[in-house]
């Protein structure tokens, strides 16, 4: 639109209408129309030529019929409905990549998130069952071997420091995260908030190996290893064992922003293996899979 307030049109530049409504650009794709659909007849001795006139027909005919709503195979007018689904066929899924339909109901993204929720509840009842087995909870206190300034000198080095765990992330578990993950301070400085951190080495498995691996150092340094006073507290939200809606954030692993390949679905659903290929199994869907596991 111009300062004057009068539409322009960018396909022919003339004023009063836009490009939606332009006469010329509506008459220059009926003409391309008419062009492909008469190289169709003449190549009809010519199957692969036959084919590709036919397919830029259709490309000109449904952008035809989306500006007119005629149909110019036949000079009739076309329904609503029938119009959006000719508009439909050149639409292609931002997920599946399929054409046809879009992503707000493409069937392949709504098995997909069935199978990552079963996924995700098998990976929640593990990891909660590891955290119980290995007695770590809120409350614990677990010595590990840590870097930092620390003794009387206040000399960088390795040493055993006394964490104390003070909450567990429920909603970090999911099938792309399947390790329980806690948040953690030093235990001599519980007030100071600044000393709590989130590390990939806070997996309950790798304060484990910490917690053995402070019990050799002083063992082999013939020092007292620092006590471990376990008083777990594992009391996860209503329902997050079973992945209800409010305990897990399904869109998060099926992202619609981003670039087009963090938006499409993944490899890890397109060819299923191990455990997601055992769940589509166990939900009965190996038919939406054939020949991909």
């Amino acid at each position: 639109m111009s300062w004057s307030g009068t539409v322009t049109c960018s396909h022919c530049y003339t004023r009063g209408h836009n490009k939606r409504k332009c006469p010329t650009l509506t008459k220059s794709i009926l003409a391309d129309y008419k062009l492909w659909a008469d190289g169709v007849k003449r190549h009809e001795d010519s199957p692969t030529q036959a084919q590709y006139h036919s397919e830029r027909a259709e490309r000109y005919r449904i952008m035809y019929i989306k500006r007119t709503k005629i149909d110019p195979a036949t000079g009739e007018k076309v329904k609503n409905k029938v119009a959006k689904a000719e508009r439909m066929k050149n639409v292609t899924c931002g997920y599946c990549r399929e054409t046809g339909h879009t992503r707000r109901v493409c069937e392949v993204v709504k098995r997909d998130k069935l199978v990552f929720i079963e996924e995700s509840r098998r990976a929640r009842a593990a990891a909660f069952e590891d955290a119980v087995n290995m007695g770590i909870g809120t409350g614990s206190m677990i010595p590990m071997r840590v870097s930092g300034y620390h003794g009387p000198d206040n000399e960088w080095g390795t040493y055993t420091s006394l964490r104390y765990v003070k909450s567990v992330d429920w909603s970090a578990v999911t099938a792309s995260r399947a390790s329980l993950w806690v948040y953690h301070v030093e235990a001599g400085k519980l007030a100071s908030a600044n000393q709590s951190r989130w590390t990939s080495r806070d997996k309950l498995g790798k304060m484990q190996e910490n917690f053995k691996e402070a019990r050799d150092h002083a063992e082999l340094t013939h020092k007292t290893a620092p006590p471990a006073s376990l008083i777990p507290s594992l009391d996860p939200p209503a329902g997050w064992l079973e992945c209800e809606p409010s305990t897990i954030d399904v869109a998060a692993a099926f992202p619609t922003k981003g670039g087009k390949y963090e938006k499409q679905r993944q490899h890890t659903y397109s060819w299923p293996s191990g455990v997601t290929a055992d769940v589509i199994r166990d939900l009965g869907l190996e038919e939406h899979w054939k020949g991909r596991f």
